[in-house]
């Protein structure tokens, strides 16, 4: 399986993780000047939050965070401000991130780790 296709599939089990818990998807792979966001979803709160998900094998040597990379941390960061520009988010904005620990096509495990920037409602 490619590394895309990996990718997929792991945006592809997080959209259903969400919308089983009551969220709504509204985007996948929404371009930004900044970054491409794999998923922009509202939360039951009614929260905007724009989800990275990241594939990764449970050998991994990454804990936690550490699977965003600095830079795509401030891409990412970027294309939240540039979404609440164009956005009206009563409830606020959010950047989570999704790790899907993933073996031979089989999700093993998933950490989700939540509000890693934010934005304020007006």
């Amino acid at each position: 399986m490619s590394k895309r296709s990996l990718g997929s599939a792991a945006e592809e089990h997080v959209a259903g993780l969400l919308t089983a818990g009551g969220w709504s998807v509204l985007r996948r792979n929404l371009r930004t000047p900044y970054a491409e966001v794999d998923l922009v979803a509202r939360d039951p709160a009614g929260v905007l939050v724009l989800v990275e998900v990241k594939a990764r094998h449970p050998l991994d040597f990454c804990d936690g965070e550490d699977h965003l990379g600095l830079r795509q941390r401030r891409r990412l960061e970027a294309a939240l401000t540039w979404l609440a520009e164009r956005q009206a988010a009563p409830r606020g904005l959010r950047l989570d991130l999704v790790v899907v620990h993933q073996a031979g096509g089989q999700v093993l495990g998933v950490e989700r780790f939540e509000g890693l920037a934010g934005i304020e409602p007006a």
